[in-house]
């Protein structure tokens, strides 16, 4: 699916820009995405794992068989004491301040994990510890990996079960993470060259009048795009959105940036394999190539 210019889906969209791998909570690795994304007939997919890049990744941008992989990030971060995710295409994997931030992120998300587990295991009556479940996984222990605990040991019968009881923001045994400020995020992915995306606005937990506040508080900060087209109805109701793909998009127009999209796909068994079901058009891939080109520029200026 893309997007015309009222922000409905279309079908012929050529890049998904939005997806996980093994490196963060996803279940494919980079290699298992490109041979999916050229069975669904995608020319071009970002990687943007959570606070991490793939190590698969080297260069800002890898033609690998027929498809353009992009080297992405989601990063959480935090605006007016509320929790966006930030994304950004077209880094630099060696940049060192980019990956100093990273690991930053990555303790932030360490110590809330080591925390969640120790509540569920008490609270599912389950015998895990953060070690052991780190230490099984590929790629960083994430909340779908303790839902497959609980399935597996028969406390739950779905992943999605899990969280509404167990994992999510109302669940049980739920814990908040510390988070990054969005000015020194925006800023380490700029110096990194990277292109910068607020991600699905209408999964944040805000109301209208407030995510557009935040909007206009990200183009004060720089942001050069805006996530318009994202599978909300597999989760929500649009209509019950805060900010809707339609409005994303009036917004995206209103401040001129660039419009993205993707399937925030995790891969089979995660209950969001959705790899190609949302797709942008070229025009939103070479926007986002001619921005980036423009940040390169702007770090060989610098001494």
């Amino acid at each position: 699916m893309t997007g015309d210019d009222s922000g409905k889906p279309l079908d012929e969209g050529v890049a998904d820009l939005h997806m996980h791998t093994t490196a963060s909570d996803g279940t494919l690795t980079v290699a298992e995405r490109v041979a999916l994304a050229e069975e669904r007939s995608l020319s071009a997919i970002a990687i943007t794992d959570h606070d991490t890049l793939s190590a698969d990744l080297s260069e800002p941008v890898t033609t690998i068989g027929s498809v353009d992989v992009i080297a992405g990030v989601e990063v959480r971060a935090d605006l007016f004491n509320t929790k966006i995710e930030i994304l950004g295409y077209f880094l630099d994997p060696a940049d060192e301040q980019l990956q100093e931030l990273l690991a930053q992120a990555r303790e932030f998300r360490t110590r809330r994990n080591t925390e969640l587990v120790e509540r569920l295991a008490r609270v599912a009556d389950l015998d895990i510890t953060y070690e052991s479940l780190a230490d099984s996984v590929e790629g960083a222990l994430g909340r779908p990996h303790l839902a497959e605990v609980l399935v597996e040991n028969g406390r739950v019968d779905s992943i999605q079960e899990a969280f509404n009881e167990y994992l999510a923001r109302d669940g049980e045994v739920y814990v908040p993470m510390e988070r990054l400020d969005a000015p020194a995020v925006i800023e380490t992915l700029h110096a990194a060259g990277g292109v910068t995306s607020l991600a699905h606005p209408g999964r944040i937990r805000a109301d209208t009048k407030q995510v557009e506040q935040m909007v206009e508080r990200l183009v004060e900060l720089g942001i050069d795009g805006l996530e318009v087209w994202y599978p909300y109805g597999a989760v929500t109701a649009v209509d019950d959105l805060p900010i809707t793909p339609d409005r994303a998009l009036e917004l995206a127009h209103r401040y001129d940036l660039i419009p993205t999209g993707g399937s925030d796909c995790h891969g089979p068994g995660s209950e969001k394999f959705r790899l190609g079901e949302v797709r942008v058009p070229v025009e939103t891939v070479d926007a986002l190539r001619a921005r980036h080109a423009e940040l390169a520029a702007e770090r060989a200026e610098k001494p």
